[in-house]
């Protein structure tokens, strides 16, 4: 399960592996129950809001025909990324909190599930990077050039999806290959661990991939969103109503589409996101394991973006809200 790879500084002691203070393999294992049993349930919190809010949302994009649009289809989309590391990645986690790094499943199922689990997690972030970077620049067009044609169309914003699915399974490629199930003697235990140097022959290799994917899909896509919403914001504040009756209806409709509330739901969507999730991603180019509590904290905040976002469709969109409403109340019946 490890995003990490130890130096050969590490050495073992009372079977535990120490490196610069920090420990590995033992994390959580030795916490007191109180504290094991309080990760579990909040997680089991996380979980239960995260796939009932991800999929109501995606119950009310697909029961209504209005909102079939390539907006709606984005944020299903993101939906479908929170519903997949909720449901795939999440219940390892708890594992994690009561049993430490110990990979309990063993022989060929095992090392398919450890290749597949953290995979399908990788792939599920930076999909929602992409789709948070997609919705930014079509509200962009939206706004800034509302006499343009539209920049998506429900058949192309379907394509945009498959493309961003397909290119992040492509980028997190090289972690597949590296991940492997491997017997520690020292702990009598098996772990699923990445070795990027080992499987590429190359001792750069993990700080070259990670800082790869700092620069090209953190870093530029929130530079873009970021510029994207601030020329939005201006462009709304200045906004004048023309003086031909026609573009200006045309206008009209096409921001009306992407009115401030939207904005303001995508702004904020993208801000818990990046809150969410930042320590996440620093501690991926932190070339040190990380001390123990950190990497319970590093995880939880991640983690409860995808039970969060469905409360911010409800806050900020009638519709969801709405839908949210029918399907709760046709559950009850």
């Amino acid at each position: 399960m490890s995003n990490f790879e130890y130096n050969n500084t590490s050495y073992v002691t009372n079977g535990r592996n120490i490196n610069n203070g920090t420990t590995d393999g033992t994390c959580f294992y030795h916490d007191a129950t109180a504290t094991r049993a309080s990760r579990v349930v909040v997680y089991c919190v996380i979980i239960l809001v995260s796939a009932l809010g991800n999929s109501m949302t995606i119950m009310v994009v697909w029961r209504s025909k209005t909102m079939r649009r390539p907006f709606h289809c984005f944020i299903v989309n993101l939906a479908a990324t929170d519903l997949t590391i909720t449901l795939v990645y999440m219940p390892r986690v708890i594992v994690i909190w009561l049993r430490g790094t110990d990979w309990l499943i063993e022989g060929t199922f095992g090392s398919v599930l450890c290749k597949i689990v953290p995979y399908l997690h990788g792939v599920s972030i930076l999909v929602s990077i992409l789709t948070l970077l997609t919705l930014a620049v079509d509200r962009f067009f939206a706004i800034v050039f509302p006499l343009k044609l539209e920049l998506f169309t429900a058949k192309s914003s379907k394509l945009v999806i498959a493309f961003i699915w397909i290119l992040a399974m492509a980028v997190r490629f090289p972690y597949f290959i590296s991940l492997k199930v491997v017997y520690h003697k020292s702990r009598s235990e098996f772990s699923c661990d990445a070795y990027l140097k080992r499987t590429f022959k190359n001792s750069n290799a993990r700080e070259i991939y990670y800082t790869f994917l700092l620069i090209a899909f953190y870093a530029l896509p929130f530079v873009l969103i970021l510029a994207s919403y601030t020329v939005i914001v201006m462009t709304l504040r200045r906004y004048k109503t023309p003086s031909d009756k026609e573009i200006a209806k045309l206008v009209q409709r096409r921001r009306g589409k992407a009115s401030r509330k939207v904005i303001y739901m995508l702004l904020t969507v993208t801000a818990a996101f990046v809150f969410c999730w930042l320590t996440y991603f620093t501690g991926q180019i932190m070339f040190d394991p990380l001390p123990c509590e950190l990497r319970f904290w590093r995880l939880f905040l991640a983690h409860s973006n995808s039970a969060l976002n469905p409360c911010l469709y409800a806050v900020f969109n009638r519709k969801f809200r709405k839908g949210y409403k029918r399907l709760l109340r046709s559950c009850c019946r």
